[in-house]
């Protein structure tokens, strides 16, 4: 009997084979909620909603058994831009993110590939405000930066083994991080900053887009 249970997995392993490498890259919705202090001289912290385009990229190793799964994972670079207006008031924040990206898709169903990917790493967000304060014009400039982590779920259309599109859709966060202030200036003149110690930052939202891969 342990013989038969042996000659039996010496079968199987060689359909867990290595399946090669896949590059890919999309274009995403997002709209973040940031939580923060707008300028050094705000008491409080006030959530500002931004929104607007996320651009990911990721390398994966993949494995799996034929027709059943395949299991990739690797790393995965992503950038956003985005402004908000309000009144005379002018918020951008800038995120670029470098992380792990780990991605289970099943492919027992012919023509659709379903899948969930989950990504954690490092974000740096840079975070700039311009508005009025009594007769003039101030920007300020800040940096953070912490742990962020993201839970999507897919579907990937294969028209070749080579290539494929897909689309995704999912919620991402980063819990909260020291926010630095880098430089606050009056009409143009810079001012002495006097930041607290609790100062920090925080963003949640949903991402919803599409993208395409090609495999290796």
């Amino acid at each position: 009997m342990k013989s038969l249970r042996f000659c039996a997995v010496a079968l199987l392993l060689p359909q867990l084979v290595f399946a090669g490498f896949e590059i890919g890259g999309d274009f995403s919705y997002f709209n973040p909620g940031l939580t923060t202090r707008v300028y050094p001289s705000l008491a409080s912290k006030q959530k500002t909603h931004f929104s607007g385009a996320l651009y990911t990229g990721y390398a994966h190793i993949t494995v799996g058994l034929p027709q059943v799964v395949t299991i990739g994972f690797g790393p995965t670079l992503a950038y956003t831009n985005q402004n908000s207006v309000d009144g005379v008031t002018i918020e951008e924040v800038s995120i670029s993110r470098f992380g792990g990206d780990a991605k289970i898709q099943i492919e027992a169903i012919p023509f659709l590939s379903p899948y969930i990917r989950f990504t954690l790493g490092k974000d740096t967000i840079s975070w700039i405000d311009r508005g009025s304060t009594g007769a003039g014009r101030y920007i300020a400039e800040s940096t953070a930066g912490g742990l962020y982590y993201s839970a999507m779920l897919g579907v990937q259309l294969p028209f070749s083994s080579e290539f494929a599109l897909y689309a995704q859709a999912g919620y991402t966060a980063s819990p909260g991080s020291r926010m630095i202030s880098r430089s606050y200036a009056v009409d143009g003149v810079r001012q002495t900053v006097n930041v607290p110690s609790d100062t920090d930052t925080a963003y949640s939202g949903w991402v919803i887009g599409a993208g395409g891969r090609l495999s290796f």
